[in-house]
């Protein structure tokens, strides 16, 4: 085995010792990577009534009503139905394989199938940290750097920032560990590696699967800037760039193709949602005009990226988001180690460093600044991570002593004055602290007290006391990760040194300077939970009587509490779902056209009972529920309501005035109560009586079959949205199951281009059909 494959193998094993220890608490101390001391601290009906909850990271509420509850979903349909398509739990019924937010075609989530729920989690995740660490390792390496600095921007990369802050909506990481596999293979294929031509495809569509529509865009776009670093290098070669073109074009349809199966019903959920007005990344506030936050967001947000060298000042999820007061927040950090994000910063002014390296870096801080931000939001920073960690592996492996000591020089004196005026400041603040240190902590506690979890006042008095605490340079949130940037400093100054043993410390100094800081980083975001002293989503006096008295067939409506709805609402949306309780509301990327256009303008239970909502569910005593709503039951977290005028979420009429009189008019005097038996979500099973006419209070949606002989028929769409099924004469029995479409087609076109893509190199071995064979 010749030296540098015993390097490769050394450095692919530091990679995996370092995953390891990373997500050592789960594996060797059973801990769960999950916020679920803020479920059970802070939100309703989880927590005690008469407790003042205190999370360390409120800010990732969605990990626990959505991207959790997702995967339970999911795992309770592989087990029961094998499938996951249609789902009755929110909204009156969604396509929720079509869920772009819910990652349902991501590897990861077929894991769910063969383990436990928390196996299934934790593997998936530590699964994609280590694919992002060795691809990029293999990438870097590929490029000449040698086993130190590739190890170094390996962990860089799969602790930064974006990867730490989105760890349990796991878009980013989901697309992202694929991307230095991308670029690993687009490099092979030109050094002319057998077979890489195939591969590159494959782990574009393997990206776009294991994340959102925006993020697959992000990821074209890391594509696209491949081409163009390619195209430049082949100026005016018209032959090279037509073949080069030929090359990324059939690269960029065939991992379309490849992830056919979610783009195509992703795509076109997402189109409806957007006509019907849910994504304000369509919409907007009109008042804002083409900004988000207004014309003067792009400003704002520029003023914040000096910050990103430093991301400490911003502030932490235990204090104040700093980043708001710039139109942004602390899901928007572009932070991979001090060093290296400077070195980023540089690279567009840079024609040393590869033409790849400062395309991404330029595109990942200009694009942010756009209308594009609209569409594609500030996760547009994950082009300038990975454009800036090679950026700074090259500098660190190419640059001359003189370069390395100009960098030296500018960041040694740069740290020093702002380090210097800090200190100082520090001095200030502590002497006039009497002064200025009461009104501030009133002015931030003034408006914490009205946010979602203002509830807490003790908790939000400590976000003050360590925000105001943190503003000194000693403080550990600043001593800390001012140290170890000091470490990668120092480091880099004996990189330039004439003593190779120098240089070679030097190395390692700086490589284990951003392990410490990327590792900080994410362990003042990332949440590690004891499970028995946290369970997740366990039954409560709350969950026991939703199960009693709304059951399999009922439905739920819910009132938030105006103000405080995180702390005090019962069940926030799409919570019930990880108790298999059915809902009329929801909180997803996806709006089916349907009842719940309806059901979210009003609490009538007239109106609600027609949509199957048999229950409602509001916090105690709530003055704005209706009078006609009867209660039921009651405790300290939640108050349940009965609703006399529901109406059963499968009816059957016997003839067509029957049901449109019902229809129009809500006359409940001639349907007939039935039942469905067999439980499943994407069929169902019912016994008929004296019925012609079917209707079920879900909402429609292309693909629902029905059948009552030997033929399979489709259902209809009622006025309301909902489902009707002329059954005709005679019928005895129902059967129905959901056979969507896009997904059939979608599926065929992912194994077409899949055969394609493998085909594809063989035929084209001899042939010129714009796709060069491999030299």
């Amino acid at each position: 085995m010749s030296p540098s494959s015993k390097g490769t193998l050394l450095g692919l094993a530091l990679c995996l010792a370092v995953v390891l220890a990373w997500f050592s608490p789960w594996w060797a101390g059973g801990l769960k990577l999950a916020p679920l001391d803020l479920q059970n601290e802070m939100m309703s009906p989880w927590r005690q009534a008469d407790e003042s909850g205190h999370a360390k990271n409120h800010i990732v509420s969605d990990g626990v009503d959505q991207y959790l509850v997702y995967r339970m979903v999911a795992a309770a349909n592989y087990a029961r139905e094998g499938e996951l398509a249609w789902s009755s739990l929110t909204y009156g019924g969604t396509e929720q394989y079509a869920n772009t937010m819910a990652l349902y075609f991501d590897w990861t989530m077929q894991l769910h199938r063969w383990f436990d729920f928390w196996t299934a989690w934790h593997l998936g995740l530590l699964g994609q940290v280590l694919l992002a660490a060795c691809g990029m390792f293999l990438f870097l390496r590929g490029r000449g750097a040698n086993v130190v600095w590739s190890v170094c921007g390996a962990v860089a990369y799969a602790a930064n920032s974006q990867f730490v802050t989105w760890i349990y909506h796991r878009w980013a990481l989901g697309a992202f560990c694929w991307v230095p596999w991308i670029l690993w293979a687009i490099d092979a294929r030109r050094r002319g590696m057998k077979g890489a031509w195939s591969l590159v495809p494959l782990f574009i569509g393997l990206a776009f699967l294991g994340g959102t529509l925006q993020h697959a865009a992000l990821v074209a776009l890391v594509v696209a800037a491949a081409w163009a670093a390619e195209a430049v290098t082949a100026k005016r070669d018209w032959g090279k760039q037509s073949r080069l073109l030929g090359n990324y074009a059939a690269w960029g349809l065939l991992g379309t193709g490849l992830a056919a199966m979610m783009l195509l019903p992703c795509a076109d959920a997402f189109a409806i949602s957007s006509r019907l007005g849910m994504h304000t990344g369509m919409h907007g506030h009109a008042e804002m005009g083409v900004y988000p936050q207004g014309w003067l967001q792009p400003f704002f947000n520029l003023a914040a990226y000096p910050f990103q060298v430093f991301p400490s000042l911003l502030g932490r999820c235990n204090s104040v988001d700093v980043l708001k007061l710039f139109k942004s927040e602390l899901f928007y950090i572009a932070y991979f180690g001090s060093l290296p994000v400077i070195v980023a910063f540089l690279a567009p002014f840079r024609r040393d460093l590869p033409p790849l390296a400062r395309i991404l870096v330029i595109i990942g801080l200009v694009l942010p600044l756009t209308p594009l931000v609209r569409l594609l939001y500030q996760r547009l920073f994950l082009l300038f991570i990975v454009g800036g960690i090679l950026a700074f592996v090259h500098l660190m492996q190419t640059a001359t002593r003189e370069t390395r000591l100009r960098l030296f020089r500018w960041t040694a004196w740069t740290g020093g004055i702002a380090i210097g005026a800090w200190f100082l400041l520090s001095v200030g603040l502590t002497v006039t602290h009497d002064r200025w240190a009461g009104p501030l902590q009133a002015k931030i506690t003034a408006m914490g007290y009205d946010s979602s979890f203002g509830h807490f006042r003790s908790w939000i008095e400590s976000r003050a006391d360590h925000f105001i605490g943190d503003l000194f340079i000693w403080s550990p949130q600043q001593a800390l990760p001012l140290l170890f940037a000091i470490l990668a400093i120092a480091g880099l100054r004996a990189t330039a040194s004439l003593t190779p043993r120098w240089r070679q410390a030097g190395s390692v100094m700086v490589a284990v300077a951003v392990f410490a800081e990327v590792t900080l980083f994410a362990t003042r975001w990332i949440v590690w939970s004891d499970e028995k002293r946290y369970p997740l989503f366990p039954e409560t006096p709350e969950s026991q009587v939703l199960h009693k008295e709304v059951g399999s067939q009922g439905r739920v409506a819910s009132i938030i509490h105006p103000t405080a709805h995180m702390a005090i609402t019962p069940f926030v949306p799409n919570t019930l779902s990880a108790y298999g309780i059915a809902t009329i509301h929801g909180y997803d990327s996806i709006l089916p056209n349907g009842m719940s256009l309806v059901a979210d303008r009003t609490k009538d239970p007239e109106i609600l009972g027609r949509y199957g909502v048999t229950h409602l569910i509001t916090f105690p005593d709530n003055p704005d529920v209706p009078a006609a709503w009867q209660p039921v039951w009651k405790s300290p977290s939640m108050q349940l309501f009965k609703n006399p005028q529901a109406v059963p979420r499968y009816v059957g009429f016997r003839d067509h005035d029957a049901l449109m009189k019902f229809l129009q008019t809500g006359d409940r005097t001639q349907y007939i109560a039935l039942e469905e038996t067999l439980g499943h979500e994407n069929s169902r099973e019912l016994n008929v009586r004296d019925s012609s006419w079917l209707r079920v209070a879900e909402n429609y949606s292309p693909g629902w079959e029905f059948l009552t002989d030997s033929n399979w028929k489709p259902v209809e769409r009622a006025t309301d949205g909902t489902m009707i099924l002329p059954l005709g004469d005679h019928a005895a029995h129902v059967s129905m199951r959901y056979r969507p479409p896009l997904r059939s087609r979608g599926l065929a076109i992912s194994g077409i281009s899949l055969i394609a893509c493998l085909g594809i190199p063989l035929f084209g071995k001899k042939r010129s059909i714009g796709i060069p064979a491999a030299s």
